[in-house]
């Protein structure tokens, strides 16, 4: 095969050795975090830590080490947690909305 031709899974000796670094969490993001688990009643560090690690699907031991891009995901996340109000109680029929036939009768 010649050089400038590249199989399936050949990269050129410049593309092995770049390596991708992600951007670390800005400061104004962590804040947008911060202000997000305190409008949501987060205060607990293991629950932040748990929504956190739940987003980024690895450890982190502090918030610095956040990805920039992590960070939205986080603040669905967290959102998601405030709006939460529980499992329904209750059976499909009783918390019905309209009337079926059997009511008419």
């Amino acid at each position: 095969m010649p050089m400038d031709q590249f199989g399936l899974f050949d990269e050129p000796s410049s593309a092995r050795d770049e390596v991708r670094v992600e951007p670390k969490i800005t400061d104004e993001q962590v804040q947008k975090l911060r202000e997000a688990f305190a409008s949501a009643g987060i205060s607990s560090m293991d629950e932040r830590k748990a929504i956190i690690e739940s987003c980024t699907v690895r450890p982190v031991a502090t918030i610095r080490e956040v990805y920039a891009h992590e960070t939205p995901r986080i603040l669905r996340r967290i959102e998601e947690h405030r709006n939460y109000t529980g499992p329904s109680t209750g059976c499909a029929w009783d918390t019905r909305e309209e009337d079926t036939w059997i009511d008419r009768m």
